[in-house]
C-alpha cells in the first residue's frame, strides 16, 4: 500500500520552507563576534573603512622614490640618504624627497613622497645616514595602497553565511565587536526502535547500534543548529507521543515512519496541532519521510535506515533550511559517470558517488548497497540526483555532483 499524501522532492522542500516561514524561525540577535562561530549571518558584513586606511609596507626595508633605484646594479649601485626610521604604529615624521630614504618595517606606514619599498636585502648600509642600492624596484612595489584590501561599502560576506573562523577574522578586521546573527534553532533528536541499542553495546543478533542519532547530531551542528538532547525510544506510542509534544523549534525523529504496526509517527502526527503536512516523498531511498507541525514546533520524521535518513536529510531538509536562511549551497562539479545507473522506481533517485581523476577528467563512480549499510558513506564524496522522469544515466554521460562537505 502506498503511503499517504506522497509529494515530490521539490514540493517537500517548498512545504518545509513555507512551514519555517509560517512559524517564523528568523530571530535576529546580536552577539560578540568572538562567540559567533556556527551562527548564521543575519546581515551583510560590510566594510566601514578603507582597508588599509594608510599606505602600508609589505617588506622590511626602505621607503624610496622608485626612480632613485632605476639602473642600480651590484657594480654600479645608487646612493641614498637615510632621513628617519619609521617605528611600527607611528606616523612618519618627514616627507621624502628625491635621493632620500626612510627605514621601514613590514606593516609600517609609507611616508609622503615615497612610492616604493626597497627590500633590505637589496641594500648595503654604508653609515647611519647612507645606504647603497644594488637592484631597482618599480612604482608601488611592496606597498599596499589605501583601500587595496577593501573600500567603504564593500560586502565581505552576505546574509546567510554560516560563520566560520575566516568570517570572524574578517569581521574583526572591519571593526565589528558584535555581529548580527540568527538565533540558533533548538533541536531534539529521537531514535526509535526495539532493535536499537547504545553505541557502546556489544552487538547481538537482531540488534543494531544507534547510528542515526550520532549522524544527525553532527549534520545539524555543522549547519548551525543547537542539539539540546538525543534520546532513544522503544516502539511505544505513548512514549513517542509525549516526546513529540515538547515545545522546541525542531524535533527530528528517525524510525517508526512507515506503515508497519509499530510505525507510530504518522499516526501520532495526525493528532498534533495542526498535524501532518505530508507523509511520503517520491524519492529513493527515503520514501517513508514525514513533515508535521505541533504548535510552533516543526517535526521531521526520517526513515530508520541510516543511508535513507542521510539522503533525505541532505536533499530535502538541508536544502529547505539553506533556501529559507539564504545559505549558499554546497559546491557542484561536473563529472563523467563511470557506468550506467538505472532508475526503474519512477521516483527521484539519490545516488552516492566516489570521485576520482582520470587524466584531466573527473569521474563519478556510483556506490550501490542496501540503505542500512552505513559503510556506503566511507567512500562517498558526493551524490547525484536523478529525476523521477529520467530512466537513468548512461556510462560516460556528464552529470552534476553535489559535493559532501
Amino acid at each position: 500500500m502506498d503511503l499517504l499524501d506522497v509529494v515530490k522532492i521539490d514540493q517537500a522542500i517548498d512545504l518545509q520552507v513555507s512551514l519555517m516561514e509560517k512559524i517564523g524561525y528568523k530571530k535576529k540577535i546580536q552577539i560578540k563576534t568572538c562567540h559567533s562561530l556556527g551562527y548564521i549571518l543575519a546581515k551583510d558584513l560590510i566594510s566601514k573603512d578603507n582597508l588599509p586606511c594608510f599606505r602600508k609596507s609589505t617588506m622590511d626595508g626602505y621607503a624610496i622614490n622608485y626612480k632613485d633605484s632605476l639602473g642600480a646594479t651590484d657594480s654600479i649601485p645608487s646612493m641614498l640618504k637615510v632621513i628617519e626610521e619609521i617605528q611600527m604604529g607611528h606616523l612618519p615624521q618627514k616627507k621624502l624627497k628625491r635621493g632620500e630614504a626612510s627605514k621601514i618595517y613590514t606593516g609600517g606606514m609609507v611616508p609622503e613622497g615615497a612610492d616604493a619599498v626597497l627590500p633590505i636585502e637589496y641594500t648595503e648600509i654604508l653609515s647611519k645616514k647612507l645606504i647603497s642600492i644594488s637592484k631597482p624596484v618599480v612604482f608601488m612595489e611592496n606597498i599596499i595602497d589605501i583601500g587595496d584590501d577593501s573600500k567603504i561599502g564593500d560586502i565581505y560576506e552576505k546574509e546567510g553565511k554560516i560563520i566560520d573562523p575566516e568570517t570572524i577574522a574578517m569581521a574583526a578586521s572591519l571593526g565589528y565587536e558584535k555581529i548580527e546573527v540568527y538565533d540558533k534553532l533548538k533541536c531534539k533528536i529521537l531514535s526509535t526502535g526495539d532493535e536499537i541499542i547504545p553505541v557502546n553495546s556489544n552487538l547481538v543478533p537482531g540488534k543494531s547500534r544507534d547510528i542515526n542519532s550520532y549522524m544527525l547530531y553532527s549534520l545539524l551542528k555543522n549547519m548551525g543548529i543547537d542539539v539540546i538532547s538525543m534520546k532513544h525510544l522503544q516502539d511505544d506510542k505513548d512514549l513517542i507521543k509525549k516526546e513529540l509534544e515538547e515545545d522546541l523549534d525542531l524535533i527530528i525523529i528517525s524510525g517508526s515512519s512507515s506503515k508497519g504496526n509499530k510505525d507510530f509517527v504518522p499516526e501520532i502526527s495526525k493528532e498534533l496541532n495542526p498535524g501532518m503536512i505530508y507523509h511520503g516523498i517520491s524519492i529513493k531511498p527515503g520514501k517513508p519521510t514525514s513533515l508535521s507541525q505541533n504548535n510552533k514546533t516543526m517535526i521531521l520524521g526520517l526513515p530508520g535506515n541510516p543511508i535513507s535518513a542521510y539522503a533525505v536529510f541532505r536533499t530535502v531538509f538541508q536544502k529547505a533550511y539553506e533556501k529559507y536562511f539564504k545559505i549558499e549551497e554546497n559546491l557542484k562539479i561536473k563529472c563523467k559517470i563511470e557506468r550506467n545507473i538505472a532508475n526503474t522506481s519512477a521516483k527521484t533517485m539519490i545516488c552516492l558517488v566516489e570521485i576520482k581523476k582520470e587524466g584531466d577528467v573527473l569521474v563519478a563512480s556510483p556506490i550501490f548497497g542496501f540503505s542500512n549499510n552505513i559503510s556506503l558513506l566511507k567512500k562517498a564524496k558526493g551524490y547525484i540526483v536523478i529525476d523521477e522522469y529520467v530512466e537513468g544515466i548512461k556510462e560516460n554521460e556528464k552529470v552534476w555532483v553535489n559535493l559532501i562537505r
